[in-house]
């Protein structure tokens, strides 16, 4: 008889060191989490750890997929050049979106599949480093067609509309200029 190199855990559950857990189960516990079944619960009730059910629902969250991480070697590469570009044109529409809406939409355009799309934080890594590389010359533009930030115009720190209202962070917060501060220091000290 060959030896198990399995064990139970502390909640009377069987597995199997350095396996993953079974995609069935795996299922379960995103069926679970779906109905609204908070992890300590779905952990108690299948017998798995609450660091495993907690692994399985962020990966889930974060891919779309139950199935487990590959066993030693190197992941395959997900941003291909062609992705990058996607994320570079998205990020030039709108410079303001989330790496999760790019994720969204990566997926909503095809551009990628649940199996094959950046994780948000792999995302934000390429916003790093490809897509707001350091500052070229001005007027410059980067490998993603992306112009430089180098090139944006000084504003003066105060100016005034044509009726004299500041913009300045004292103007917009309605605090007076330092002359009407000095004056008003004279007239508190007078009785």
């Amino acid at each position: 008889m060959g030896s198990w190199h399995g064990g139970v855990n502390q909640l009377g559950g069987v597995f199997v060191n350095g396996r993953p857990l079974p995609d069935v189960v795996r299922q379960r516990i995103v069926e679970l989490a779906h109905q609204g079944v908070r992890p300590c619960d779905i952990s108690r009730q299948l017998r798995v750890s609450h660091g495993c059910v907690s692994k399985i629902l962020g990966r889930y969250y974060e891919t779309g997929s139950i199935r487990p991480g590959v066993i030693g070697g190197s992941k395959p590469k997900v941003a291909t050049p062609k992705v990058v570009d996607k994320i570079a044109d998205y990020k030039r529409q709108n410079p303001t979106m989330f790496a999760w809406e790019i994720r969204d939409r990566l997926l909503a355009e095809r551009v990628c599949d649940n199996d094959s799309v950046p994780s948000v934080s792999s995302i934000n890594r390429i916003i790093r480093t490809k897509v707001q590389q350091p500052p070229l010359q001005p007027g410059s533009v980067s490998s993603h067609g992306l112009a430089s930030t180098a090139a944006v115009t000084q504003v003066s720190a105060v100016t005034s509309d044509s009726a004299g209202s500041s913009y300045s962070i004292s103007g917009i917060l309605g605090i007076s200029s330092t002359a009407d501060a000095s004056k008003r220091k004279r007239e508190e000290g007078k009785p």
